[in-house]
């Protein structure tokens, strides 16, 4: 296989089928051409609009948080008996 050094800017062979962990330098400046591979990780990441057109999905610390009407569902029997009489 052909490589060429980014370094020195000239080009040398290397055999692939007996390739070992000195064959990872350049022939003839001794550049380390060979670069580790990264593994994927996993990430859950969440996708949207530009913030600048919809900003629905980014929370303001600045407001307060809206507060919810009583719902009829939510009272209690004892304030359900005095709202009825």
């Amino acid at each position: 296989m052909v490589f060429m050094c980014k370094k020195c800017k000239k080009a040398f062979r290397k055999d692939m089928s007996n390739y070992e962990e000195s064959d990872e330098f350049c022939p003839h400046c001794d550049n380390h051409y060979v670069i580790e591979a990264k593994t994927p990780q996993a990430v859950l990441g969440v996708e949207g609009e530009d913030a600048r057109v919809d900003a629905r999905m980014i929370k303001d610390d600045r407001v307060k948080p809206v507060q919810h009407a009583r719902s009829a569902f939510l009272i209690d029997d004892d304030d359900l008996a005095d709202r009825i009489g």
